[in-house]
């Protein structure tokens, strides 16, 4: 994001986004076939969980993903209902099996990101006027890597009896729940929208439950859509989103937009996840 002077108000409105919470289930660089056949054994266990994977190699394969090692790109969020100014813009670089990340921000030396045990932010002084960057250094990534961020032993997986129309086509619904205690936010959910024959994701619905967005409990259901996608090194990576509101079950205003450009996959010896020297844990 640019370092713009984001107000009071839309940082509370932006965080509304995502419950963040940090995936529990990191990928062994070492041994990811067998981890591959461990996540997908896990999936197993419930139509809902074949489904997800059905999705995963649909979107290019669990083990593909992990193998390309590290995603860079350029996530650019507009948040319309809020004016035209209003727009987070960041370029980042995440670990697909580790998840560690670190973001740039346009046009300053600003950095910040999470190492694989905390949250970081350098210049230490900066006073960082966009959504906190312990929840902001994995959220687009959340959406990007959809559907393989559900890659996870400690999620659970619902095929939903009720199918979802969205713009002409009927989709079926998983939803994903966590286990207890399980990251920041573990009583996150997701709606998982799949296409009935190709099996790719059309749109994510999400509610938001972490305390620091949500004091007063779960905000509303959210819909955010994965669009135009590209195949870039055998994985298939939306391009775009759209958001929306819910009202019940119902599709509501469209009130957001987003762009995914400057899509490559880089070698993990090529990126430094550590925080730099005068940083400042978060």
């Amino acid at each position: 994001m640019k370092h713009s002077s984001l107000p009071t108000s839309l940082i509370a409105s932006l965080l509304g986004l995502l419950a963040f919470f940090f995936i529990s289930c990191q990928a062994p660089q070492s041994d990811l076939e067998n981890w591959v056949d461990k996540i997908e054994t896990h999936l197993s266990q419930s139509e809902g969980g074949q489904l997800i994977v059905e999705a995963m190699d649909a979107h290019g394969g669990l083990q593909t993903w992990l193998e390309n090692e590290v995603l860079e790109f350029r996530w650019i969020y507009h948040m319309n209902d809020r004016g035209p100014n209003a727009v987070v813009n960041t370029k980042q670089k995440v670990d697909t099996s580790s998840m560690k990340a670190v973001h740039t921000v346009p046009d300053s030396d600003i950095q910040f990101g999470w190492d694989g045990s905390d949250a970081w932010i350098s210049p230490a002084e900066t006073e960082f006027s966009g959504p906190p960057p312990r929840f902001w250094s994995l959220t687009p990534y959340y959406f990007v890597g959809v559907p393989f961020v559900f890659a996870d032993l400690n999620a659970n997986f619902e095929l939903m009896s009720d199918p979802f129309d969205f713009e002409g086509t009927t989709y079926q619904q998983v939803k994903v729940t966590y286990n207890a205690g399980t990251g920041d936010a573990p009583d996150d959910y997701y709606k998982v929208l799949i296409h009935p024959f190709s099996k790719q994701v059309a749109a994510v619905r999400y509610i938001v439950t972490s305390p620091l967005v949500a004091p007063d409990g779960p905000l509303p259901e959210k819909l955010l859509t994965l669009e135009s996608l590209i195949e870039v090194k055998g994985s298939f990576i939306p391009t775009k989103h759209r958001s929306f509101k819910m009202n019940g079950d119902v599709l509501d205003e469209h009130i957001r937009d987003a762009e995914s450009e400057e899509i490559q996959w880089l070698k993990r010896s090529t990126v430094d996840f550590e925080a730099p020297e005068h940083s400042k844990k978060l």
